[in-house]
């Protein structure tokens, strides 16, 4: 399996995504769903009031690129201005959840480095027993009742992350590995778009806390992958077809996982780091960033980490990345629902790549109008209040980066 490039901007296109997407343009140029038919279907904010009681509060660090020295403290800073760590009590269990769709490298799965890091911290405040673990995505691990195919555990230890786990004495944990009646049938909080229960890891109801230790990355179905898309690696197989077959719901369903109760009463910190940054594509290919000033994001919010990550992905891709990359990435994200009626044709092999639904376009300019934040938003009531963006150093030389993020992440501004 290839992985992504040890050099900087290169874009990694592995064999099969060539060939998936030449079937896609194929299908593209025979059907009724052309790209030039896809509308921007950013949504209007304008209906929706604004909640003064919702603050939510995330905050960053900046971290000059090659500094490691100094990047643990500031991680740890980071992470003590997010929480107080009130909710760990000396011995209980926390399972980090990272992201491990594939074997690729940091930045199309966790950073190792963070990882590490974050273990630290964890044991420093009390953690007895820690959990690390995801279940890859199912182009390369997809284990059904009747065959298994691929294994997240190889994926962790080509992604570099599997030896720092046992390096640092804790528990890896696959969850596709205690088979398939080791999920249960879970229901997200309130109204919901699922139309059937959602099958979840029984590793979440196994520990005391759940962190996710999300990376800052392009996606070209969701358009991003951070905070709000981390919890579909808790899901069987079945459900993530179902997921994908969701078509103009696909955006909310993935963000409703997250209210499952189970999941939503153990999650305590959500947490990216931001050194690298895979700024198109996605999500496990495309044009990877490593900006002179990287960033450190973490809060106990899931909407205040998305609207700080989705702010910095977009930073990479106005600022780090070339007219032409996003030139050619733009091409291919507008025909996303095409792309993933193939993706759902090729993997589950039932000829479903007509019966799969259109899932709509969003294209960015109010990052709060993006469908899974949205349906997050609503559930809170409306808009929040204010923002409370706090950063926990300044970064280096200027300040147009943390003023861009700042801009972007006002509650109903388009930019």
């Amino acid at each position: 399996m290839e992985h992504l490039p040890e050099k900087e901007n290169e874009v990694c296109v592995s064999r099969r995504t060539l060939l998936k997407m030449g079937g896609v343009a194929a299908w593209a140029l025979m059907g009724p769903g052309c790209a030039h038919q896809m509308k921007n279907r950013e949504l209007d904010l304008s209906k929706m009031a604004a909640s003064p009681s919702f603050r939510p509060h995330g905050t960053a660090a900046f971290v000059k690129k090659g500094e490691t020295g100094t990047a643990y403290a500031l991680f740890k800073k980071t992470l003590e201005a997010a929480t107080d760590f009130s909710w760990l009590t000396r011995g209980d269990s926390v399972l980090i959840k990272i992201a491990l769709n594939s074997a690729h490298t940091f930045p199309a799965t966790s950073d190792p480095w963070a990882l590490n890091a974050m273990i630290s911290i964890l044991k420093e405040k009390g953690a007895r027993r820690i959990l690390v673990g995801d279940s890859s995505g199912v182009e390369s691990v997809h284990w059904t009742k009747e065959r298994r195919k691929g294994s997240s555990r190889s994926n962790c230890q080509k992604a570099g992350l599997l030896s720092v786990i046992e390096e640092a004495r804790v528990y890896p944990f696959f969850f596709e590995e205690g088979g398939y009646d080791a999920f249960f049938p879970g229901e997200p909080q309130g109204p919901h778009h699922w139309k059937e229960p959602i099958y979840v890891t029984k590793a979440v109801t196994d520990v005391d806390h759940i962190v996710y230790l999300c990376r800052v990355s392009s996606h070209v179905m969701a358009d991003i992958t951070s905070g709000m898309k981390t919890g579909v690696g808790f899901l069987r197989e079945d459900s993530r077809k179902a997921l994908h077959c969701g078509g103009e719901a696909f955006y909310s369903m993935y963000e409703e996982i997250n209210t499952i109760p189970e999941i939503a009463s153990r999650l305590r910190l959500v947490v990216s780091s931001g050194t690298k940054v895979l700024a198109t594509f996605g999500p496990d290919n495309g044009h990877v960033t490593h900006p002179e000033t990287g960033l450190f994001i973490a809060s106990e919010d899931l909407l205040a980490h998305e609207m700080i990550a989705y702010a910095f992905l977009l930073y990479n891709r106005e600022f780090e990345t070339s007219i032409f990359e996003t030139g050619v990435t733009g091409h291919l994200t507008r025909i996303r629902s095409l792309i993933n009626r193939g993706f759902v044709s090729f993997i589950w092999e039932d000829g479903s790549f007509i019966k799969t639904p259109t899932m709509p376009l969003f294209i960015p300019g109010n990052i709060y109008a993006h469908p899974s934040v949205v349906t997050f938003m609503k559930r809170k009531g409306g808009i929040p209040g204010q923002f409370q963006f706090e950063t926990v150093n300044a970064p280096d030389g200027s300040s147009s980066l943390k003023e861009y993020l700042t801009r972007r992440t006002a509650p109903g501004s388009v930019v």
